[in-house]
């Protein structure tokens, strides 16, 4: 536990090393390293099993030698639940450790950033979670001076980022963040976002450089105004007019158009079904969605879908045959 707590230290220190290259992918190897000496160590506390046997139960060994441990994908999904937000963010990272192109990082680390702060949070609420408050790693990091956001051209250079990602890599963090249900997404312990608020006033001796606050905490009053900061927000990021929407009919045809096949509105239900697009007839809040690839219309009270919906459909069944299997199943 204690080299789990070590391995974290180390990933945080050479991520905030602004010169440092390569500084992402040193993040991913050492917290990589430290989940899996932090589940490691609550596997052995607990009495569990950490080696990887064969099908008599027997453990296994490496070409060297050495026996052979579970590794960090097995021993993430042995922990924590199908619904807990924490998996999916590690399975993110295993993920992206295979798609790192080191002339690209940089533009990944600032696309990933969320994810990557939620990573860490994670690896602090799990380790208090299994070990206590008394290992807590709270007043050992502290947050790190930046710019990105902070001023326009700081926003713009982001944007710029963005674009420079290759398309093998930009496809892969959409179709992972596309293939999650929306509770998981948005969740913060998924991908971490906050509303960064200056303080204007003068500053007290009890004030903070920066303090959070949880949404509990706060008045009515103050509710009003984040609910009218996130409007403003979720105004910019999910279009509120219909222009340009696709209704079932229409994807099918574009989509059977780009793939030279039939691809009918019952391959379409099983298709957004397949990838949580969107709740299921009936569902309690029909604006569940996920809003890049289809919204609810409360007018016509129906589902619309969007142009990079058919795009991300031609993608996945051009080339991923689990994609295939569950769409065209006979």
């Amino acid at each position: 536990m204690q080299a789990s707590k070590n391995e974290a230290r180390l990933a945080v220190d050479l991520y905030n090393r602004s010169a440092q290259d390569r500084s992402l992918e040193a993040f991913i190897v050492h917290m990589s390293m430290a989940w899996l000496k932090l589940l490691q160590a609550r596997a052995q506390r607990d009495g569990d099993d950490v080696y990887i046997r064969d099908s008599r139960g027997r453990r296994q060994r490496s070409r060297d030698g050495d026996w052979l441990l579970k590794p960090l994908h097995v021993m993430t999904h042995e922990y924590f639940s199908d619904h807990d937000p924490r998996r999916y963010n590690l399975d993110f990272f295993i993920g992206l450790r295979n798609k790192i192109e080191h002339r690209f990082e940089q533009d990944l680390a600032a696309v990933v950033a969320g994810k990557t702060q939620a990573w860490l949070l994670n690896f602090e609420t799990t380790l208090v979670e299994l070990f206590g408050s008394g290992e807590s790693l709270g007043t050992q990091l502290r947050f790190p001076m930046f710019i990105s956001t902070f001023t326009d051209d700081a926003v713009r250079s982001l944007k710029a980022a963005r674009k420079r990602i290759p398309k093998g890599a930009l496809d892969w963090l959409q179709d992972f963040d596309a293939g999650l249900h929306p509770a998981i997404s948005a969740d913060q312990a998924f991908d971490f976002r906050v509303f960064l608020v200056p303080h204007t006033g003068p500053k007290t001796e009890a004030d903070a450089a920066m303090t959070f606050v949880h949404l509990r905490e706060l008045t009515e009053e103050q509710l009003a105004v984040m609910d009218q900061a996130q409007t403003v927000i979720r105004d910019r990021l999910v279009p509120v007019a219909d222009l340009g929407a696709l209704l079932p009919s229409d994807v099918s045809r574009q989509v059977s158009s780009a793939l030279g096949r039939q691809f009918t509105t019952n391959h379409h239900a099983r298709a957004w079904s397949y990838f949580a697009v969107r709740p299921p007839a009936g569902a309690p809040d029909p604006t569940a969605t996920k809003s890049d690839f289809c919204r609810w219309n409360p007018a016509f009270r129906q589902y619309v879908y969007t142009q990079s919906w058919v795009n991300f459909l031609v993608r996945k069944l051009e080339s991923d045959t689990d994609t295939q299997s569950a769409v065209f199943r006979t």
